[in-house]
């Protein structure tokens, strides 16, 4: 499903460049279809054999997985297991229907796409494991100039992993019905079909009419000549740009196993035993990559398993080891966070929400259904683990001062491009004139919001600022150009300046004071870091003059701006 690593598309490239520009095709775009009209609804019993099939996907959240089976993990709680990879999502589908495995591994968006070929089969779908949240393999690549205020038509795979990223990224910006999305059969670059593409990077190289790509973070560093701006050689698109991966959002794409609820029914000591299992493998994967130099020869063992099982040679170690990097294991605690809601608003309801929804006005389900989860009693699956007690700590990502200094910097320097130039989305609070209190429950509606799109991007910098409305300013400026007798002067107007700009950041910080102390209200675990009060003042006023009472108190906000700062983190000075 998930990577066709760069070696293949060293040779797919060559033959993109033999391609003449004249002669290209635009690609093979699908009809969004639900999955349950694409297989047989024709369920049958899961073969008993005494061992249970258990696939996988090309994703670094199964090296955990794999790791289970290398270290015995599974027979020591009573399993005997077959781990076999299938990208194709409809293929593994199929395959559960039909009783070749009772398991379903994918990302949430995938899982729900196939629940109502499940239901339609007489069964249904129940999630027990939540595996990774992707942190950094997967990116939106757009043409000079868009952004999701813009961007038109976009290429995407078909029951591939993003198609919940997508949905989530244009639902939030307002836009999902504005937006036409290209499906394709392929997530990356794959050979083509009767000369048309059929893979969202080829489409995006040679169909000019698509103004951005979803794809896995290898192929949107081709485009982009790795990761800067494309220069339309090797491979890449002149100009496009990687608008944004998942290291900033970081809390959509979800990977999860789950399960025919008919099988779960029947053997639910058996799940459990599988997801105890892949507890213990997660936690022995974090030891064993934290402590690599002690184990360095287990360590090797397993990236070369990994690389074989997932990619189909022992050689493509780099690749393996890349995988890991993109994901973020979330373990026993995160299990428990995601399915219990308990600390996070990005958990299981929450993104079966979002996702059935968009997947209903997107074409790709014809009824929204409830997904079931397995419920689990964590006191049970806690058993057998060494460091499941240990809550983990929230490791601040930035420095707070260095990266207020840098953010004023850049205010100051060109406040218009500040504004425009990586911001994903922006949170408006007005407040009423020497107002100088924010309660939590005069402004729940919008720090609701406020905190949903921070969770949503938790590698996005949350920039709180303070603006004031010009009015005053603009009246002593005209009195002083007027030589009016009673006019400030020029060092008198520079004070108001001041004083007002002083005055909105002790409203951002105050705003951000306020915002913390709702989160915790609500018992949201949150990096406090990401979130920077500054005092923009009369810099960047919505309405310069003012000439309505409306347009008066309009100018008189706090902005929370959502800022992806992937390519420039060396400015904002992350924290280790």
């Amino acid at each position: 499903m998930k990577f066709e690593r760069i070696k293949i598309q060293v040779v797919t490239v060559l033959l993109i460049m033999s391609f003449s520009i004249s002669n290209a095709q635009v690609g093979d775009y699908m009809q969004a279809e639900p999955l349950s009209q694409l297989v047989s609804t024709n369920l049958k019993p899961v073969t008993n054999t005494g061992i249970v099939k258990v696939p996988m996907i090309t994703w670094g959240g199964d090296i955990a997985t794999i790791l289970g089976e290398m270290d015995g993990i599974y027979k020591s709680n009573g399993l005997t297991v077959s781990l076999f990879k299938e990208d194709d999502f409809k293929k593994q589908v199929q395959m559960c229907l039909n009783g070749e495995t009772p398991y379903l591994r994918g990302t949430l968006g995938m899982i729900n796409s196939a629940a109502e070929a499940f239901k339609g089969s007489g069964t249904e779908l129940v999630v027990i494991y939540q595996l990774t949240w992707s942190t950094g393999g997967d990116a939106m690549v757009v043409r000079d100039g868009k952004n999701l205020k813009n961007i038109k038509k976009i290429a995407l795979q078909m029951y591939g992993p993003h198609m919940d990223y997508a949905a989530n990224l244009f639902n939030k910006a307002g836009r999902m019905n504005q937006v036409e999305f290209k499906w394709m059969a392929n997530l990356t670059i794959s050979d083509k079909q009767a000369g048309k593409a059929v893979d969202p990077v080829t489409a995006f190289q040679e169909d000019a009419s698509l103004d951005a790509a979803m794809c896995i973070i290898p192929d949107a560093l081709l485009l982009t000549s790795n990761g800067t701006i494309g220069t339309g050689s090797e491979g890449s698109v002149k100009g496009a740009s990687i608008l944004l991966s998942t290291k900033t959002a970081s809390r959509i794409i979800c990977d999860v196993y789950a399960v025919r609820k008919d099988y779960f029914d029947a053997n639910k000591n058996s799940v459990m035993s599988f997801v105890k299992s892949l507890l213990q493998s997660e936690e022995t994967l974090r030891n064993l990559t934290g402590n690599k130099t002690a184990q360095q020869a287990k360590y090797r063992q397993l990236i070369s398993e990994a690389a074989e099982k997932l990619m189909g040679s022992s050689q493509f170690t780099s690749d393996a080891e890349a995988l890991l990097a993109d994901c973020e294991y979330v373990g026993f605690n995160g299990n428990k966070s995601f399915f219990t809601g308990a600390g996070t608003t990005r958990n299981f309801n929450t993104l079966n929400s979002e996702i059935q929804t968009a997947f209903k006005s997107m074409g790709l389900i014809t009824t929204a259904l409830t997904l079931k989860q397995a419920s689990w009693d964590y006191t049970q699956l806690v058993s057998g683990l060494k460091n499941a007690a240990q809550t983990a700590e929230t490791k601040p990502k930035f420095n707070q001062s260095k990266v207020a200094q840098s953010v004023e910097n850049k205010i100051n320097a060109e406040s218009t491009s500040w504004e425009e130039e990586g911001t994903l989305f922006v949170v408006e609070i007005n407040f009423e004139a020497n107002q100088s209190e924010f309660s939590m429950e005069q402004y729940a509606a919008d720090f609701d919001l406020a905190l949903d799109i921070a969770e949503t991007n938790s590698g996005a910098l949350v920039v709180i600022e303070g603006h004031a409305d010009p009015l005053g300013i603009l009246k002593a400026e005209k009195a002083l150009a007027n030589n009016e007798p009673d006019a400030k002067s020029k060092a008198e107007i520079g004070q108001m300046k001041q004083q007002v700009k002083s005055l909105s950041l002790e409203r951002a910080q105050n705003v951000r004071k306020s915002f913390l102390q709702y989160c915790k209200s609500k018992k949201i675990n949150i990096d406090e870091s990401q979130f920077v009060a500054v005092g923009v003042g009369v810099a960047t006023p919505k309405y310069n003059p003012p000439r309505t009472k409306e347009e008066w108190a309009a100018n008189r906000r706090v902005v929370f701006r959502i800022k992806q700062v992937e390519a420039e983190l060396e400015e904002f000075s992350p924290l280790d």
